[in-house]
């Protein structure tokens, strides 16, 4: 099974060519704008060195948020695109569900796994909050995003610790920023990894859902709150 995945959700856009667990390429460039122009062209050089033919690839699959307006609907316009030239089918996949897989594909290697764990999956809303999703030790969630404050997250994080959890946070943050702002006392288990969502994480979680015959998601955005328009009559309209 060939995958080709992009992720252009936050900060970076990146595409990767997926093929038995193996990554046979890789695109990424950092940065907060440009998506929409750069994508494609990441696209061309990861086929290229990945050295298939685009009628090789049996699925195409894109993050569907949450996140950018813009970046996730160039993201799943694309792969829409390539499904349509090819005639293979294309899935929009949980950019949170895709980080908690990794951390949890992470401890089960490391046999850490236990049943007093939690797995949070973080990223930013740019709104001074954070859409968070939560997982248990066997990789399973209520697939509710929650949309919570630093000091909503700091109770809930306090809560599991009190309780006797082991709390890892995986987000596009460093240990420092979460130290700082949600301050959890050190005789409570909170592990903290900085990661940013890419095509990898993307391409992986859905091979997983694939292989295992799970119900993979339509194409179409992820968004946790309505997107916001602005014009002459009203501030803050909401559709």
């Amino acid at each position: 099974m060939i995958l080709l995945a992009l992720e252009s959700s936050a900060e970076l856009s990146s595409v990767a060519v997926w093929k038995d667990w193996n990554v046979l390429a890789h695109q990424i460039v950092e940065s907060k704008f440009g998506h929409a122009e750069r994508i494609i062209i990441q696209v061309e050089k990861a086929i290229k060195q990945a050295e298939i033919d685009l009628s090789e690839i049996d699925f195409f699959v894109g993050g569907r948020g949450p996140g950018s307006f813009t970046g996730i609907r160039t993201c799943l316009a694309a792969i829409a695109g390539f499904s349509i030239a090819t005639e293979k089918p294309f899935f929009g996949i949980n950019g949170l569900s895709a980080l908690g897989f990794a951390n949890y594909i992470r401890h089960k290697k490391e046999a850490n796994l236990h049943e007093k764990m939690r797995i949070f999956a973080v990223s930013d809303t740019r709104r001074r909050s954070f859409y968070i999703q939560e997982f248990n030790k066997d990789y399973t969630s209520s697939d509710i995003i929650h949309d919570f404050s630093l000091e909503k997250l700091k109770n809930k994080v306090s809560s599991l610790s009190k309780s006797g959890y082991s709390v890892n946070i995986s987000g596009p943050f460093s240990k420092s920023f979460w130290q700082k702002n949600v301050n959890i006392p050190t005789q409570f288990t909170v592990k903290y990894d900085r990661v940013n969502l890419d095509a990898t994480h993307i391409a992986n979680y859905a091979a997983w859902q694939i292989e295992n015959e799970r119900t993979v998601s339509p194409a179409t955005p992820l968004y946790v709150t309505p997107a916001a328009i602005f014009n002459s009559n009203t501030k803050n309209s909401r559709i």
